[in-house]
């Protein structure tokens, strides 16, 4: 299922930031690749804060997987012809979703408190007043 949902959001990031830039390629403009990048992001930092890091990893894979599939589906000729081009470029992109998920682990993993901690919690006697 993450799988097929990281891959759905994949093509959907690409509908959506073409749509909104006005160009095929969302990479063509800026706007469509800070959409694009926003649209990865999102999910992938929710998963890193439920999940662990391998979560997000998985589902970022396969979210660019899905966008160049949905990239060779649905254009022209010229979009299967720069299908190398396309993969070079998502694993260059892949870095700034999965900083985000880092980062929200690393937080995550922060802010929880350790399995000892709460040993010693239970563990330390109370005093009644």
């Amino acid at each position: 299922m993450l799988i097929i949902g990281g891959a759905a959001v994949g093509a959907l990031s690409w509908l959506v930031a073409s749509l909104v830039s006005g160009t095929f390629e969302p990479y063509d403009s800026g706007v469509g690749l800070l959409l694009n990048q926003i649209i990865l992001s999102v999910p992938t930092a929710v998963l890193a804060w439920r999940h662990r890091i391998t979560v997000p990893l998985l589902f970022m894979a396969s979210a660019y997987l899905g966008l160049n599939v949905h990239a060779c589906a649905f254009g022209g000729s010229e979009a299967r012809a720069w299908a190398l081009l396309g993969a070079s470029v998502s694993v260059l992109l892949f870095p700034a979703p999965m900083v985000l998920a880092l980062c929200t682990a690393a937080i995550r993993r922060r802010r929880r408190p350790s399995a000892s901690v709460g040993v010693r919690r239970r563990l330390k006697p109370r005093i009644r007043q």
